[in-house]
C-alpha cells in the first residue's frame, strides 16, 4: 500500500493524491493548477498514472483547485465513480461547467489575439469544454456526511464536516484488511473559527496516517477587531469619499461569507442606500445552493434563520448574471460595493472592475482571501505598481486593503488546534496544499508536538503506508 502526491505538493493548488492498494487505486481530489504562466502547460501534461485503472475519486470539496481537472481525467479514460457530498455535487455542476466555458472563452480570446497579430492560431484548443464538464458530472455520486461508504475492493470512506465551504469534507478512509488495515485521514481544506455561515471543522481520533493542508501554516490572522467591524470600517471610508469597493472573491464560499457580514450591517441599519453587486452567474447560483442547505450552517446562522433573517438576503443586494448587467456596473456613477470572481484576479469579471477602478484614488480594492504566488491578486496585494490587466498597464491609485479573517482557510493556531484534537497520529503526517515555506514551518511545529514523522512531500513523490 502506498500514496503518491501528484499535485498540491509544496504548492497550494492542483490537489491530486493517489492511494494504491492490493485491491486497486483511487484518487483524493483532481484539481487544476492555478497561478503562474506555466500553469497552462502543467495542466495539459498527461497524468502520471493510468486514469482507466482508477477505481474511484473521493472529492473533498468543489473548489476548482481540488475538482477542476476531473473533466480531463474522464477524457483520459477514467470511468469510475466520483464520490462527493450532495452540496459538493450541486456546486460542481455549477463550477465545472463554468470552468469549461472559461477554457473555451480563453481559447477564443487567444485565437483572436494571434490572428490580429497575423500569427497561426490553428493549434489553440481549450483545456476542456463545457460539454467535457457535463460528461464528467455524469460520473458523480452524492453521499451524506457521517455515513460509511465503500470503494469496491479497496475499503471504506466517511465524510466529516470541514467547515471550509458548503459541502467540504474531512475524509476518513479505512483501507486494507486484517494486519494490513490502515486508517487514513485527509483534511481537504479546513475552515476557520468564527465563520459566519459554517461551523468549525470536525476531528477524527488517532488516525494512522494524516494528509493535512498547510496553506496558512506559517501565519496567524492578526485580528485587532471583529471581522464585521473591519469590513464596516473599510466600506464606510470608501463610500464616504464616493468610491467603489471592489472585492475579488471566490464565487463559492467567500462571496457568501462576505454577503452574510454585509447582511449584518444592513439589518442593523449601519449600512444602507448603497448597492451591493454580486457580479457572477456562478456566485448567484452558488448562493441559491447555500440557501438549500441550512443543515450545515453554523449554530449562529441557524439561529438567525430561525428568527426570520435569511443571512444571504438584504435590501440593496443585486445578483448580476448577464454580461450587459455586468458592464452597466462600471457605468454606475455613485459609490457601490462590487463582489466578483475570481478570488485571485486570474480571470473572470473582476478583472474588468479592476480596470475601471484600480487607478481611482476614491476606490478601494479589498482582498478577503489567499492570493497564490504569481497571480494578479498577489501582485496587487504586494504593492506592484503599475499592473498589467488585459494586456494594458494601469497605475495603482486605489486604496489596497486586506481582511484576512474572511479567508476560508484555517490559520496556524487553528491548524495546530485541529491537529491536537486528533489525539495523535499513529504513523506519519504528510503536509500538502501549502507553499514550501508555509508547509515546512508547520512541519517544524508539528514535530515538536508528537513522535511520528512529519514530511512535506515533493511533487510526484511516493511513500509506503506500512
Amino acid at each position: 500500500m502506498q500514496i503518491s502526491f501528484n499535485g498540491a505538493a509544496r504548492e497550494v493548488t492542483g490537489s491530486c493524491h493517489q492511494i494504491q492498494t492490493d485491491g486497486g487505486s483511487f484518487l483524493l481530489d483532481c484539481g487544476l493548477i492555478q497561478g503562474g504562466p506555466e500553469r497552462h502547460e502543467r495542466n495539459r501534461l498527461p497524468f502520471p498514472f493510468q486514469p482507466e485503472d482508477l477505481k474511484a475519486v473521493v472529492l473533498s470539496h468543489a473548489h476548482i483547485d481540488h475538482a477542476g481537472r476531473l473533466p480531463l481525467l474522464v477524457k483520459a479514460g477514467f470511468r469510475g465513480p466520483i464520490f462527493a457530498t450532495e452540496p459538493t455535487v450541486e456546486l460542481c455542476r455549477i463550477m465545472l461547467a463554468d470552468s469549461g466555458r472559461i477554457q473555451e472563452e480563453d481559447a477564443r480570446w487567444k485565437i483572436k489575439r494571434l490572428e490580429k497579430q497575423g500569427k497561426d492560431a490553428s493549434w489553440v484548443r481549450p483545456l476542456y469544454t463545457e460539454d467535457d464538464a457535463f460528461r464528467a458530472l455524469d460520473q458523480f455520486q452524492d453521499v451524506e456526511f457521517h455515513r460509511e461508504y465503500e470503494v469496491d475492493g479497496i475499503g471504506t470512506f466517511t465524510y466529516h464536516l470541514a467547515g471550509h465551504i458548503l459541502g467540504a469534507g474531512v475524509v476518513e478512509l479505512n483501507v486494507g484488511q486484517g494486519a494490513e488495515a490502515r486508517r487514513i485521514l485527509f483534511s481537504g481544506d479546513l475552515g476557520v473559527e468564527g465563520a459566519r455561515l459554517l461551523g468549525p471543522p470536525e476531528s477524527v481520533r488517532e488516525p494512522d496516517y494524516l494528509i493535512m493542508e498547510s496553506t496558512y501554516g506559517n501565519r496567524q490572522r492578526e485580528e485587532v477587531e471583529d471581522r464585521t467591524e473591519q469590513l464596516f470600517r473599510i466600506l464606510e471610508g470608501t463610500l464616504d469619499r464616493g468610491g467603489k469597493v471592489v472585492i475579488p472573491s471566490f464565487a463559492v464560499g467567500r462571496a457568501q461569507e462576505v454577503m452574510a457580514r454585509i447582511n449584518d450591517l444592513v439589518e442593523t441599519g449601519r449600512l444602507s442606500g448603497v448597492p451591493v453587486f454580486v457580479d457572477s452567474p456562478m456566485a448567484t447560483a452558488a448562493t441559491r445552493v447555500f440557501a438549500m442547505h441550512p443543515e450545515v450552517y453554523s449554530e449562529e446562522a441557524q439561529r438567525l434563520l430561525g428568527a426570520g433573517d435569511a443571512p444571504l438576503e438584504f435590501p440593496g443586494l443585486r445578483l448580476v448574471t448577464s454580461v450587459q448587467e455586468s458592464m452597466e456596473i462600471n457605468r454606475w456613477k455613485g459609490p457601490a460595493i462590487i463582489i466578483s470572481p475570481s478570488g485571485m484576479c486570474t480571470a473572470g469579471r473582476v478583472k474588468h472592475h479592476l480596470r475601471h477602478n484600480i487607478s481611482d484614488p476614491k476606490a478601494t480594492i479589498l482582498f478577503v482571501g489567499y492570493q497564490a504566488r504569481n497571480t494578479l491578486g498577489r501582485l496587487i496585494k504586494e504593492g506592484k505598481d503599475p499592473v498589467r490587466i488585459h494586456s494594458r498597464w494601469y497605475d495603482v491609485e486605489a486604496e489596497i486593503e486586506v481582511v484576512d479573517g474572511f479567508s476560508a482557510h484555517a490559520d496556524l493556531d487553528e491548524l495546530l488546534g485541529w491537529y491536537d484534537s486528533l489525539g495523535g497520529v499513529g504513523k506519519q503526517t504528510f503536509l500538502v496544499h501549502g507553499e514550501e515555506d508555509a508547509a515546512e514551518s508547520l512541519a517544524r511545529d508539528l514535530r515538536r508536538r508528537g513522535d511520528e514523522p512529519v514530511v512535506v512531500p515533493e511533487l510526484g513523490e511516493t511513500f509506503p503506508l506500512g
